[in-house]
């Protein structure tokens, strides 16, 4: 019964203070600044009298002690009632004026809000475009006219030598006017007039960071000459919808990588910039070479988009794993179902601690499907066939399918 009594009384102490707690804060919300400490002084004073047994009377103030026996939680929701009208009695201003709990993302961004001092409920920032995007709001249209690359390189002579290094800027010495400045900058009278800087006269800067054009505008004067070939499925692929940049993985004005203009000299690193657990897997034991530079990533994906999954540039993953493992196609007298129906089913591509870069170590793999038969336990003295070297694999060694007549168990 005393253990009861206890629990009870512990169980209206911490719900009283989690009301307390709202009622202080909203009083301390409607206080003005210099008000505050007197509020949270005596809310500290209230907690230091509900912890001692201690009850405040709901109509004297007077403090009145209580033996154990007589206490209850409707004396402290009582109580609570009387701390919180003698804090908020004074208050001239409504409690709506501060930030509302309820109109919060959550009541850690609230408290964070008050903590802050901002004294009202801070505008949400506008969502962006996607995680590397640039702005939301399409940009406003420039009068302005052509001024010619010359004028351009009085200032940007650096931009300019690096650029004709480029494969776009050898291309320009051999076609005349088809890659200008202006012709991916648009039009820099005004930007001239105005004595140059970023985005200044309605310039067209590619940088990620700028905010005053979307992805999709700055997309759409490389797509105006890109769109074909790999890009054609461009729209609406993954990299599209989730707002990245042509600029995101490329470099337009200087030669970086050897081919195609990345943003990284080693080609993965550019995938990696976002994919950073496909870096993680690269440096297991047992991985694709691309850490030799033997493959790259779009070797087997297509960054642009596929109407395949993950952007495979094949029309299914066996497909995309038989260009190079052209022994595993067959077809096979005796094939093996999970084989046939798809290669992730035992392998992990990007790399595995384990041999092959199986998902899971032989024999574990193989008792997914099969169990451990040949009635035995797996962990007897007299398994060493399974637990030694490749496990099942030490007999069954054409798992991939067999084309001998007495091939039926993948035994040769």
């Amino acid at each position: 019964m005393l253990l009861g009594r206890r629990f009870v009384r512990r169980s209206g102490i911490l719900v009283a203070g989690a009301l307390y707690v709202l009622a202080a804060h909203c009083a301390a919300e409607a206080a003005g600044p210099n008000d505050r400490n007197d509020v949270f002084a005596a809310l500290r004073d209230y907690a230091q009298l509900i912890d001692s047994g201690h009850q405040p009377a709901a109509n004297s103030g007077q403090i009145q002690r209580k033996s154990a026996g007589q206490e209850s939680s409707d004396d402290a929701y009582a109580a609570l009632i009387a701390f919180s009208e003698r804090i908020g009695a004074d208050r001239s201003q409504p409690v709506a004026a501060g930030p509302k709990v309820a109109e919060a993302e959550s009541l850690f961004d609230a408290l964070r809000e008050w903590s802050q001092g901002s004294g009202s409920k801070s505008s949400p920032s506008a969502p962006r475009n996607g995680p590397v995007a640039g702005g939301t709001k399409s940009s406003a249209p420039v009068d302005a006219t052509v001024v010619g690359t010359k004028v351009c390189v009085t200032c940007h002579a650096s931009s300019t030598e690096q650029f004709n290094h480029t494969l776009m800027g050898r291309l320009a010495k051999t076609q005349k006017g088809k890659f200008e400045c202006e012709s991916c900058h648009g039009p820099g009278s005004a930007h001239v007039k105005a004595g140059g800087g970023r985005g200044v006269g309605g310039i067209i800067s590619f940088r990620p960071e700028d905010g005053s054009r979307t992805a999709q505008e700055n997309n759409a004067i490389c797509l105006a000459c890109h769109e074909r070939g790999d890009r054609t499925y461009w729209n609406g692929s993954t990299h599209e919808t989730r707002g990245l940049m042509c600029t995101n993985c490329h470099t337009i004005m200087k030669q970086v990588s050897r081919k195609f203009q990345l943003q990284t000299a080693f080609t993965p690193d550019t995938c990696y910039q976002c994919h950073k657990d496909r870096r993680a897997q690269n440096y297991f034991s047992s991985h694709m070479p691309l850490r030799e530079g033997k493959i790259t990533c779009s070797d087997c994906h297509n960054p642009h988009g596929t109407a395949t999954e993950a952007m495979l540039r094949e029309n299914s993953v066996n497909d995309n794993c038989y260009k190079c493992h052209a022994e595993k196609r067959g077809p096979f007298l005796w094939e093996h179902n999970p084989v046939r129906e798809n290669c992730l089913n035992c392998h992990d591509p990007h790399g595995s601690t384990k041999e092959a870069m199986l998902k899971v170590q032989r024999p574990k793999l193989c008792a997914e499907c099969h169990g451990f038969d040949h009635g035995t336990n797996l962990l007897g003295p007299t398994n060493s066939r399974f637990v030694f070297n490749k496990g099942c694999g030490n007999c069954h060694v054409k798992i991939h399918g067999s084309n001998h007549p007495a091939g039926a168990f993948f035994m040769r």
